[in-house]
């Protein structure tokens, strides 16, 4: 018995890791033709940074083509045994089903705590990675974020938009104060246009790019009117390109233990008030005996304003599941090791491609039923929790009703 464990096993290795490269190397053709305009054209970002692409690309792509490339090999290897009658042969010896089985379950339980592994700690990280690596690469060479027909969201305190751009030469320039910033001290300037401007140097120091409008015209906000000052025929400008410090609170970009922190921080901080926060700031500046108090208490209003502006009720439900979602996930190899073998000997049983198409699609039902089961995530209570784990359920169910009728065939 146990040299046949070892011969089924060893099969199922070398397709499984087939499998995996395989599909691992088709979805990373994928998103980087996705993603390759974006990062190259748009960005202007140098070939090398395709290369740190497909290096945090791999990781998030293994979560699915792990699952995919061991149902793959389920079903080639046992589809061969029962097609060249060697699986007759051994039930005729004595091994049950479920016994010839084993190592196909035993290799689903390692890729599934692999698979567990990727889940919380490799994918996450890789999806961030994937997410900072385009607005990284604009950062570092700012004016390859002035693009023609679009708008610059991504500056501090206003928005650009324009219309043409010949190399540092554009042609429109559209200026806006960045009303959601919130800041007392922005300048009180409805609108500013320029027929006209010249991209200048970036300092990387202060992250200050230098522009120089021509015929610019202010559109001034006095109240309830809006003035027009004089036209301008020439000025300088400077627009601070910010370091982002912060990325977005996003579950699927965060490891098991960085969510569990962040939701111990929110509900520290969940009691308090960020205006008490600055009025005491504003208390701790008339004190010159302690200059660090006001900076500490400008943090702390900040960081409350932060976690209670990105986690609303609905993103904290979407932490708070997250573990769950990537704890059913991984058990994929092992519902699809439970499905795969009985349908790989009815197929060859029956000399069609039949079980296979019916592998594939099941695999596919069982993945899609996954994601419909993510919008449970919205719901309050213990729904959630239920629900993410059906999909597990119901493929669990159908494969011990194949592996029962799979027992009486001859």
């Amino acid at each position: 018995m146990r040299t046949l464990a070892l011969y089924i096993f060893r099969q199922l290795t070398v397709v499984t890791l087939l499998g995996v490269v395989s599909l691992t190397m088709l979805m990373l053709l994928g998103q980087l033709f996705k993603e390759l305009h974006a990062l190259l054209v748009e960005s202007g970002a140098p070939p090398s940074i395709v290369v740190d692409f497909i290096l945090q690309v791999i990781p998030f792509s293994l979560t699915f083509s792990v699952p995919w490339g061991f149902l793959t090999a389920v079903l080639l290897v046992y589809g061969r045994l029962a097609a060249d009658n060697e699986l007759t042969s051994m039930r005729m010896a004595g091994l049950s089903l479920w016994r010839l089985s084993m190592p196909a379950f035993v290799m689903a339980i390692l890729l599934s705590a692999l698979c567990y592994y990727i889940n919380i700690e490799v994918a996450p990280r890789g999806k961030n990675a994937m997410s900072e690596i385009a607005i990284q690469a604009a950062m570092d060479n700012p004016r390859n974020l002035l693009k023609s027909g679009r708008g610059a969201t991504k500056l501090d305190r206003v928005r650009l938009f324009i219309n043409k751009r010949e190399g540092d030469t554009i042609y429109g320039l559209h200026i806006y104060p960045d009303t959601a910033d919130g800041d007392p001290t922005m300048p009180k300037f409805r609108a500013m246009h320029a027929r006209s401007a010249d991209i200048g140097k970036f300092d990387i120091s202060t992250r200050l790019l230098y522009l120089t409008l021509h015929k610019a015209t202010i559109e001034q906000d006095s109240g309830e009117d809006v003035t027009n000052l004089p036209l301008i025929e020439t000025m300088p400008m400077r627009v601070h390109i910010p370091l982002r410090n912060r990325r977005k609170m996003k579950p699927n970009r965060f490891t098991n233990t960085e969510i569990a922190e962040t939701l111990k921080h929110l509900e520290r901080i969940r009691s308090l008030n960020p205006r008490t926060a600055e009025r005491y700031a504003a208390a701790a500046s008339a004190q010159p005996g302690f200059p660090c108090a006001k900076l500490l208490m400008e943090d702390t209003a900040r960081e409350i304003t932060f976690y209670k502006t990105q986690l609303d009720k609905k993103n904290e439900l979407a932490f708070r599941t997250e573990g769950v979602q990537r704890a059913s996930f991984a058990c994929a190899c092992l519902v699809f090791s439970l499905i795969g073998v009985p349908l790989a000997i009815t197929a060859r049983r029956r000399d069609t491609s039949t079980g296979f198409f019916l592998g594939i699609v099941v695999a596919a039902i069982y993945f899609v039923a996954l994601v419909f089961c993510e919008l449970s995530r919205k719901s309050s209570g213990i729904t959630p929790y239920i629900v993410l784990w059906l999909p597990n359920v119901f493929c669990i169910a159908f494969a011990l009703w194949q592996h029962h009728k799979a027992l009486y065939r001859g």
